[in-house]
């Protein structure tokens, strides 16, 4: 645990010193500890034998076209736990943009006596849409946006990713936009201009993701979940975000989370009957746009099970019987 907290503080000094501000072309989650298969595919088959989330991210509120983010994700185990395969998908919604993506993942899980390694791959498609009429531009008429039109491309993409982990601790990187694909906007319409050879292009950069979590306790009744996520596409600085939750009788949780130069979140989650899960987040918004805007809200829903209902329970595996395992109770 010590060496975990010195890797820790030497990420946190390094990248107050390095970085500046966030931009990305995929959405980001206040609760990553707990959606993190949006980041990568190697996740899937790593929960319980069904896993279903839904989420539902309200930022920057009171600010006109501010982000709206929805998700949802399917994650199922295969053949005992030695595969597992997922579908996710995701609409955001900035402004004049919105960008659906659909996404299947495939993973394949090493067993070690004490640790699972998770190789997972991705292939997506993500709709890109411009909606012509609710675009403002400086200078009328430019070639560049097509304000008569909503225009949208479907461009195909793939990832990839390996995760570490047992019941304790975690460990993951991860890549999406590999193919960067253009998505090339105002193509099919006639009333496009002229030369369409260089307008209405959005490229697609590479996303990396890097995570690090440390489940710890003195006590079964009260854990400790500390998670540290990474992000970092193109020219733009590091994303870097901290959480750290206090899980009490597996009934529920509290927790903090710190999103560098950004924000700072309360973090709520209740489970009930072992099965659901419903977490709520408010971001205190600590950067320069907190003059404009009240905060972000982000809501999500969990059913992890083994089985469908009464009576219907799962043959059952031991894959993720750790030898030295602790907790079972983390989703």
């Amino acid at each position: 645990m010590k060496l975990f907290y010195k890797i820790l503080l030497l990420v946190l000094v390094w990248a107050f010193d390095s970085a500046s501000g966030y931009a990305q072309q995929l959405p980001i989650f206040t609760q990553f500890p707990s959606d993190l298969l949006f980041f990568n595919p190697a996740i899937a088959g790593t929960k319980r034998q069904y896993d279903v989330r839904i989420d539902y991210r309200d930022q920057w509120v009171g600010m006109p076209d501010a982000p709206i983010t929805e998700g949802l994700s399917l994650n199922y185990k295969l053949m005992g736990g030695k595969m597992g395969v997922a579908f996710d998908m995701f609409q955001d919604v900035t402004g004049p943009t919105q960008r659906n993506e659909y996404t299947g993942c495939y993973a394949y899980h090493l067993k070690l006596p004490d640790l699972i390694v998770s190789l997972g791959v991705q292939a997506s498609m993500l709709d890109y849409i411009v909606n012509g009429p609710k675009i403002t531009i400086h200078q009328s008429g430019d070639p560049a946006i097509d304000q008569t039109v909503t225009a949208s491309a479907l461009t195909p993409n793939a990832g990839a990713g390996a995760y570490l982990y047992n019941d304790r601790w975690q460990f993951g990187l991860s890549v999406d936009n590999l193919i960067q694909e253009d998505a090339k906007l105002y193509k099919k319409y006639a009333s496009a201009p002229a030369d369409t050879s260089t307008t209405g292009i959005v490229t697609l950069l590479p996303h990396f993701y890097g995570y690090l979590g440390y489940n710890f306790s003195g006590n079964s009744n009260y854990v400790w979940q500390s998670s540290l996520f990474a992000e970092q596409s193109g020219g733009t600085p590091l994303y870097l975000a901290y959480s750290l939750r206090i899980h009490i009788k597996e009934l529920f949780y509290a927790g903090l989370s710190l999103r560098l130069k950004d924000a700072v979140s309360l973090d709520l989650g209740i489970t009930i009957k072992n099965d659901f899960e419903l977490c709520y987040s408010y971001d205190f918004i600590t950067s320069a746009l907190g003059h404009y805007t009240t905060g972000s809200h982000e809501i999500t829903l969990i059913w992890s099970s083994d089985h469908l209902g009464k009576g219907s329970a799962h043959r059952g595996d031991t894959f993720d019987t750790f030898q030295k395992k602790k907790y079972g109770y983390m989703f």
